[in-house]
């Protein structure tokens, strides 16, 4: 294993309909490395008009420059893929735990 890379996603449901079964996936273009446990989380419904916030890890090359993507899935779908260029460009921070894998309404 080498450095561990926390990334907050978050989700927002500005759609039509209801999303369910959402699987999204914290990948690392970096080969080698091992699948971090916390890699992908499962989310079961993100309602219409609500966002969620959730905690992906990967393990990435120590102080090197590692490519990432986010991909989100779901029973209505693929969503394209995000990604950036290194890990150290997702910024620093983090948001409450307690709010961490609960669908709220989204603040217009």
């Amino acid at each position: 294993m080498g450095e561990v890379t926390n990334a907050f996603i978050l989700l927002k449901n500005t759609g039509g309909i209801q999303l369910t079964n959402i699987k999204t996936t914290l990948n690392v273009l970096d080969p080698g490395l091992q699948i971090h446990p916390d890699q992908s989380i499962m989310t079961a419904a993100l309602p219409v008009g609500y966002q969620v916030t959730i905690k992906l890890t990967a393990d990435t090359t120590t102080n090197s420059p590692t490519p990432i993507q986010v991909k989100v899935t779901s029973d209505q779908g693929e969503f394209p893929i995000e990604g950036l260029p290194s890990c150290t460009k997702i910024g620093f921070g983090s948001p409450d735990p307690a709010g961490l894998n609960t669908p709220i309404p989204s603040t217009p």
